[in-house]
């Protein structure tokens, strides 16, 4: 038994592998097909200075399957509404190797949630707690593993750059007719 990947329609992951599970728990579907799966990892969001777990999937119009390749099974996945083909050639689907296999399912099963922010190098931000707060300036730099964002405020007519947790900063867009006050 191999795993190899279905590529789906775009948001139809899960409604896809619903229906292979359906089909595979009434025998509609070959007994060389063993496990479908959507991954799914946990992903840290600050959004307005709120942190919140959520789950996300990591391949998004992807479904992994796990099988025995066969024309037969190919030929009903190929089938299922939803379902553009198999990743790797029409005739030929490549099947994962064992290192991306172990990558993805541990990826799966981590606690730890992936941080996810909603801002990016040379984005403006606002600074939202500590010295600086209501400050205004740009990311220049993002430290995931140590949880920190540096960026460039204007302190006293200079640029300084400030290194604060990812917490303390969000997004900012000046509304119509408003400066930046960096």
């Amino acid at each position: 038994m191999r795993w190899y990947v279905l590529h789906t329609m775009s948001g139809c992951e899960e409604k896809v592998a619903q229906t292979l599970r359906h089909m595979l728990e009434h025998d509609q579907l070959d007994e060389n097909i063993e496990e479908i799966v959507v991954p799914y990892e946990l992903r840290l969001e600050s959004i307005k200075g709120k942190k919140r777990t959520v789950p996300r999937k990591m391949y998004p119009g992807y479904v992994l399957v796990r099988m025995n390749l066969t024309n037969q099974n190919r030929l009903l996945l190929k089938q299922a509404q939803g379902v553009i083909g198999f990743v790797g050639s029409a005739n030929a689907p490549q099947p994962l190797s064992e290192d991306e296999v172990n990558a993805i399912f541990a990826r799966m099963e981590s606690e730890e949630p992936v941080l996810e922010t909603s801002y990016k190098v040379n984005d403006t931000v606002k600074v939202l707690s500590g010295p600086f707060a209501e400050a205004i300036g740009k990311v220049k730099d993002i430290d995931a593993e140590k949880r920190k964002v540096k960026i460039l405020i204007s302190l006293f007519g200079r640029d300084t750059q400030v290194e604060l947790d990812f917490d303390q900063v969000e997004p900012f867009e000046p509304e119509e007719g408003e400066a930046p006050k960096a």
